[in-house]
């Protein structure tokens, strides 16, 4: 499969019209047309090869997790959630929270030394401390010279990642669909990441973070050295 076909695979599922251009923008908001269980996308990726590997079942699965843990799109109180949205997370306890956590930064600065990203690896060495808080949490900084070192590391290389892995044209065409899931670029990284892992050579980095987001969990940083880890308050 090439990308053209790719591209029409995702835009004859879409039900859009034939006249609209296909490009990668075009895909945003793909997803959320198939909740709440999607399972009119099982076949969407059938005989997509990355080099010497059929991928097909790896994004299926993860598209599966995604759709089964953020449900219904509906609000409880009318409407419907334009991204997908976490609303009923399963508890989680905090030492669990604590390790996923620092599993995932322990596994992504793995990445980062791999691409040769020395300013993130800096900034996740040593392993960043965990504090594990119940209730929702403040919002980060917006200007850049109320921010730490590391958050802007977090918010501005990590994205990055991935992309300076040779893996061919699949991603670039997929990235902006899978973005606008919930606009978190993370999560983006770990649904994709089959496309990713041959030519990374490492355990999925992403994946403690899956887990995390899977439980509703949200995370801050206010200072170089620590990261807080925001659990859903329980009723």
């Amino acid at each position: 499969m090439n990308t053209e076909s790719l591209f029409q695979r995702f835009h004859d599922r879409s039900g859009q019209s034939p006249e609209q251009p296909l490009d990668p923008d075009s895909l945003i908001g793909f997803f959320q047309a198939f909740r709440p269980d999607g399972r009119a996308l099982v076949d969407l990726y059938d005989g997509l090869e990355v080099g010497e590997f059929d991928v097909t079942a790896a994004l299926a699965q993860r598209l599966e997790s995604l759709f089964k843990f953020a449900g219904d799109d509906r609000r409880p109180k009318g409407g419907r959630d334009a991204y997908f949205v976490v609303r009923n997370p399963r508890p989680l306890d905090p030492e669990q929270a604590e390790a996923w956590t620092q599993d995932w930064l322990s596994s992504v600065r793995d990445l980062a030394i791999s691409v040769g990203d020395l300013e993130l690896v800096e900034s996740l060495d040593p392993t960043p401390a965990v504090r594990v808080l119940e209730g929702i949490p403040p919002k980060h900084p917006k200007k850049d010279d109320e921010k730490s070192g590391l958050l802007k590391a977090i918010q501005q290389n990590l994205p990055m990642l991935v992309e300076q892995l040779d893996v061919g044209p699949f991603p670039a065409v997929l990235r902006p669909a899978y973005y606008f899931i919930a606009c978190d670029a993370i999560l983006r990284d770990y649904l994709m990441w089959p496309l990713y892992a041959s030519a990374a050579g490492l355990a999925d980095p992403f994946e403690p973070y899956f887990q995390l987001w899977s439980h509703g969990v949200k995370y801050r940083i206010f200072e170089d050295g620590k990261i807080d880890v925001y659990l859903p308050r329980q009723n």
